[in-house]
């Protein structure tokens, strides 16, 4: 098929023939493409089809109008859909290593603030506080964790119960913190008392 057979064929209600021609004409390229930038032969089979898409979606809707070959086009088309994919995973992979983490972990990268003794002191806090407090504050200060992130981590109502839940908790810290004033002096470099 011609690059001009294969747009015609595109804009027609039935595509199974011109994407089939696809397939045979291009998926073996694609694949070299993804492979060459760090993927596999079945991402390389994922980000083909999601490009067949993209490119019969341009074509039915006018964007693709033939300036450039159907192979030049498909291509830059995948290698934008795997530089996106490349991207999400980095952001994915840093986000499950973050909770991957363990409270005291946390803690530890945190410790050029604070010196033993405070840091057996804030065990002794978060453990007078309570597991579900001792989470949600480790979430929110510790790994960083929106309100948003954090409803997805616990079985509250919505975004407004759980701030309400940190407020009471954040509130427990408070009242624990005003036995020890040099740890709750320590603490405020890290944003824990308000």
């Amino acid at each position: 098929m011609t690059n001009q057979n294969l747009i015609d064929s595109l804009q027609q209600p039935e595509v199974e023939k011109p994407v089939k021609a696809l397939y045979d004409l291009y998926f073996e390229s694609i694949i070299a493409q993804i492979i060459a930038n760090g993927g596999t032969r079945e991402d390389g089979s994922d980000i083909f089809q999601e490009a067949i898409i993209v490119l019969i979606e341009k074509v039915k809707t006018g964007q693709f109008r033939g300036d450039s070959s159907v192979k030049t086009f498909l291509s830059a088309i995948a290698r934008n859909l795997w530089l996106f994919e490349l991207r999400t995973r980095d952001r994915r992979k840093k986000r499950e290593q973050a909770y991957a983490k363990t409270s005291e972990e946390l803690i530890v990268e945190n410790e050029h603030f604070l010196n033993r003794s405070d840091h057996q002191n804030l065990d002794k806090l978060f453990d007078q506080i309570g597991t579900i407090c001792k989470q949600l504050l480790t979430g929110f200060y510790f790994e960083k964790k929106s309100m948003k992130e954090l409803l997805d981590d616990f079985d509250f109502e919505n975004e407004q119960v759980l701030r309400n839940k940190k407020s009471k908790c954040m509130k427990k810290v408070k009242e624990l913190l005003v036995n020890n004033t040099e740890l709750m002096e320590n603490l405020k470099p890290l944003s824990l008392y308000e």
